[in-house]
């Protein structure tokens, strides 16, 4: 009797882990992709920008090669 609780015990696990899996790969990519997605339009405007001082993302350095 002992034996055969234990081994629907490990049956009733491994339903319990795949299901659980199951959720995992089919439930939670597109949440993260829908929540993500609303965080970071939330989180980034463009009011935030000051786009008046933003400068050349390369700065070059011909001031020095002049003075040599």
């Amino acid at each position: 009797m002992e034996e055969k609780k234990r081994k629907n015990s490990k049956i009733w696990w491994f339903i319990a882990g795949a299901a659980v899996m199951a959720a995992g790969f089919l439930m939670i990519p597109p949440l993260l992709r829908k929540f993500t997605n609303k965080i970071a339009k939330h989180s980034c405007s463009a009011a935030d920008i000051d786009f008046d001082d933003l400068g050349p993302e390369i700065v070059h350095n011909d001031e020095a090669k002049e003075k040599e």
